[in-house]
């Protein structure tokens, strides 16, 4: 397990602990309310009713009178009286702690409220509070002309914990948690993070890396993001292809190697296969050499879309029996470069002849060109296409520059070894610089 996933998996187990404690550990307690209405009768105070006549500093005045009261309701005098009064064990300050004071806005009458484990003894807290303030008699002090509006009634549900609130915020943590868990969760093995990580990992040259292609400038649609060599050769993307591609020759021939044909391959699907097989394509013949690029994706054929094509007898037809190599052949649109497609045929039902016919299939085309490029599946879902990897000169691997596990990569790296692959390197692809 992660680092991560242990720090929030603790969290999780705090934070689930904390609020079991709030809804069944916590002993309840009650709120009971009395209010008194404050009639202003000092020659400096204003009536309310006067109060919306005059200007702000009048409404001032009366703002500043209500909340005097409320301190007065406050004060330690008068909870010396209430204990007195209701004997109380309390100290004054405890008292006030669970007392709450507040001014109704835009009245004269005052709430007050008492907080306590003990229901009544709130219920009679709140109401000596507002007896002792309002009459005079009580506490042998007089400061207004106060009555008592309404005194409290005994509560009979408890205030805290809201058992409500906090099972709503259980079912919300949990939802969280659980996002946090799938978030910090790392796969088995780590993210390989760039190319040192991929280098040390699987012990294999990297050919280069390919930056994120966003649209842009010449590029505006996603046919000019297959074929970026072409819509915008200046550009990061098409400046990586071509540094790929001499590294490639280079390593080729410091190694003796003629590997006149490469299947490109990955170790999961949508890491950019296709765009990576026509853009080496494209580069390749650009540059004076006859390249053929072959559809070796059954399941999900795109070469033919990406030139234009009808994806009518194709290789799949070739190994089949039912069609020649020639008919396969297509042009592309481009000098020195050919295209065969996917096909139509069922390469299911000619699997007694397709091992014969993929060798038969790489001859005729090695004969005529210098490079044969196939776009294959990714490396788990290859099936009968793994022939291809012990019958080709060499292989490259693609990888998804953000996100690719270590563990994806290593084994991998070992079915491709396996099957009598020879690894000629690996091309990181959507790299964020």
């Amino acid at each position: 397990m992660s680092k991560n996933r242990v720090i929030a998996l603790s969290l999780i187990t705090i934070g689930l602990a904390m609020i079991m404690w709030t809804i069944f550990g916590q002993k309840p307690l009650y709120r009971a309310s009395s209010t008194v209405i404050i009639d202003v009768v000092s020659p400096g105070i204003l009536a309310i009713e006067d109060i919306t006549k005059l200007q702000e500093a009048h409404y001032l005045a009366y703002k500043t009178y209500m909340e005097t009261q409320r301190e007065i309701i406050r004060s330690k005098r008068v909870a010396d009286y209430v204990i007195k009064n209701l004997g109380l064990k309390d100290t004054a300050d405890k008292v006030l702690k669970r007392l709450e004071v507040d001014i109704i806005k835009g009245t004269r009458v005052i709430k007050i409220s008492a907080i306590n484990k003990d229901p009544e003894i709130a219920r009679c807290t709140a109401n000596e509070f507002a007896r002792v303030y309002a009459n005079p008699n009580l506490s042998q002090i007089e400061w207004n002309n106060t009555r008592v509006q309404n005194f409290a009634d005994t509560p009979a549900e408890p205030v805290k914990p809201n058992k409500n609130l906090s099972i709503i915020l259980l079912a919300i943590f949990i939802t969280a948690a659980g996002i946090s868990v799938i978030s910090f969760s790392e796969p088995t093995g780590g993210i390989a993070k760039d190319l040192n990580d991929i280098v040390a990992s699987l012990q294999l040259p990297v050919l280069g890396s390919v930056p994120v292609i966003k649209i842009y400038r010449n590029i505006k649609t996603k046919a000019d993001i297959d074929r970026v060599v072409e819509t915008d050769p200046v550009c990061m993307a098409s400046e990586a292809y071509r540094l790929i591609r001499a590294k490639l020759l280079s390593s080729l021939n410091s190694s003796g190697s003629v590997a006149k044909s490469i299947i490109i391959t990955s170790s999961a699907p949508n890491e950019g296969k296709t765009i990576s097989a026509v853009n080496l394509a494209i580069m390749t013949a650009r540059s004076g050499e006859s390249a053929l690029l072959v559809d070796a994706h059954i399941e999900k054929p795109r070469v033919h879309a990406v030139f234009n094509i009808d994806g009518d007898s194709g290789f799949t037809d070739y190994l089949s029996g039912g069609a020649d190599f020639d008919s396969v052949v297509r042009r592309s649109g481009i000098n020195n470069l050919s295209i065969v497609t996917s096909g139509n045929a069922s390469y299911n039902s000619a699997k007694a002849i397709a091992l014969k016919n993929i060798k038969l299939f790489l001859e005729s085309s090695s004969a005529r060109f210098s490079k044969v490029i196939f776009d294959a599946p990714s490396v788990a879902f290859l099936g009968d296409m793994a022939a291809l990897l012990s019958i080709c000169d060499g292989t490259i691997l693609i990888v998804e520059g953000n996100g690719a596990t270590k563990d994806l990569l290593n084994s991998s790296k070992e079915l491709l070894r396996k099957k009598g692959a020879n690894i000629i390197g690996v091309i990181l692809n959507n790299v964020s610089f």
